[in-house]
């Protein structure tokens, strides 16, 4: 506290030399003063050392009558940061008569505005200690540091509490003179992540002297750090076979836990989803989850191939955000068309096989049947042979027998004759009475070459019987 009077006419008096305010707050300094002439006067106040937005007093200008004391209420507001910094100042007051403005008093003192103060070797200013930020974004918070020993001092930052990579200086050392203060400004920026979390983060600042490394001034502050809600979300795989299992993946990106509801729909409601069509997640901050699920189409073609059936995941947050994905279901028909084209391959493969079988079973014989022509016809035209001579030996004894009973040669050569022809006949009678062709092939396996037909109609089904067996397991 100072005291200033001019030739002994006023006098101004504060009460207090060291004053401290935070930012945003306020401060009342009475200001005492004293008429000491001997007659009445009009006296004006002014402050300097700080801003004169700051100031506020009832009037800046004060009557006083001879020898008449008054307190005067001044008031000192600095603003909230950014605007408000933490710092010293050397405020002083000045008293001046208007009717004589060489007459004048000043009184000072030692302003000190910071929320918070550290004392020590190393004193430490601060205009907050609570500073609110967004994921994303950063807070500056400005801090005053001076130098309160006997030399000179560097001064080195750090910061607990909160990830180092959030914080950046705008110098990480400082170099101090005695009596000295410097400002300096940290930046936090908390990454867009749910790596710190919604809510209240408690933080130290601290300011270690390089000449004395006990002497340390640390400040406690509290980083709240605002909500937010972001998510991810992905369809695994997004082409899902009939029946298949599929996955629904969200991943919370906010920094809050989150609630999020998948539902599943399909146009013209063509697909059943297993279990319900719609499942709830609670899913922390930066953690995973997945809903798994089942679809099948409730009907599917009797004859085709591949058919696809369009459908959309939703997944929505509890904060009425929302995000559609889009998939696909891949099923077969009850018949495939593969199955289809094996069934008629076989079809086309029995009709040939029994064309064969038609046309090989019209030559019964087998190997023989040119020689069998040619030997009927020669018994047809030998047959007759032995007949005719028969009825002309009969004729010619008649008009014998009568003149020459007796003569019995000429009845001989008849028998003869019969009994010729019946050998002549006899080799060629048996084929035409024997067994027909289809028991004679079995007797001559190679000639014919029919039980080979068997075997090849089955190297040409045994192929596609195991196709369609195929066919069947992948369905």
């Amino acid at each position: 506290m100072q005291d200033h009077s001019f030739e002994g006419q006023v006098t101004i008096h504060i009460e207090s030399p060291d004053l401290t305010v935070a930012p945003g707050s306020s401060v009342t300094i009475p200001l005492l003063l004293h008429n000491l002439s001997g007659s009445d006067g009009t006296f004006e106040l002014a402050v300097r050392g700080i801003p004169s937005t700051w100031v506020t007093v009832p009037s800046p200008v004060v009557r006083l009558a001879a020898d008449e004391q008054r307190e005067v209420p001044l008031i000192i507001q600095p603003p909230l940061p950014p605007q408000g910094r933490a710092g010293r100042h050397q405020l002083i007051v000045r008293v001046t008569n208007q009717g004589t403005p060489q007459q004048a008093a000043e009184a000072s003192c030692t302003l000190t505005v910071a929320a918070l103060e550290v004392p020590g070797r190393i004193g430490l200013l601060l205009a907050a200690t609570e500073f609110p930020v967004s994921p994303g974004e950063s807070v500056a918070i400005p801090l005053t540091l001076f130098n309160q020993g006997l030399e000179g001092d560097i001064v080195n930052l750090a910061v607990e509490g909160i990830p180092s990579s959030w914080v950046s200086a705008s110098a990480a050392s400082i170099r101090l003179s005695p009596g000295q203060q410097q400002e300096v400004t940290l930046t936090i920026q908390p990454s867009r992540s749910g790596e710190g979390g919604a809510g209240r983060h408690p933080f130290r600042i601290l300011a270690t002297s390089q000449a004395a490394p006990g002497q340390v001034a640390a400040a406690d502050c509290v980083l709240t750090i605002a909500t937010f809600t972001q998510f991810n979300t992905e369809l695994r795989p997004q082409r899902i076979e009939a029946g298949e299992p599929a996955r629904v993946v969200v991943e919370n990106q906010g920094n809050i836990q989150q609630a999020f509801t998948v539902t599943w729909q399909s146009p013209d409601d063509g697909l059943e989803f297993e279990p319900a069509p719609s499942q709830e997640l609670r899913i922390a901050p930066g953690d995973v989850a997945m809903a798994e699920f089942r679809v099948k189409p409730r009907s599917r073609p009797l004859l085709g191939g591949e058919r696809v059936w369009p459908f959309t995941a939703r997944v929505q947050a509890a904060d009425g955000a929302r995000r559609n994905l889009s998939g696909e279901v891949v099923g077969q028909a009850l018949i495939p068309s593969s199955i289809l084209t094996v069934v008629l391959v076989a079809i086309l493969v029995v009709a040939a096989i029994a064309v064969l079988l038609a046309v090989l079973g019209g030559s019964p014989e087998g190997g023989a049947p040119p020689e069998q022509p040619v030997a009927t016809a020669t018994q047809e035209v030998e047959q007759p042979a032995p007949t005719e001579p028969a009825p002309e030996q009969p004729t010619e004894p008649p008009p014998e027998q009568p003149t020459e009973p007796p003569a019995e040669p000429p009845t001989e050569p008849p028998p003869e004759q019969p009994t010729e022809s019946p050998p002549e006949p006899a080799p060629t009678e048996p084929p035409a009475e024997e067994p027909p062709p289809a028991e004679q092939l079995p007797a001559e396996p190679g000639e014919g070459g029919l039980p080979c037909i068997p075997a090849a109609a089955g190297l040409i089904l045994a192929p596609l019987l195991v196709a369609g067996k195929k066919d069947r397991r992948e369905r």
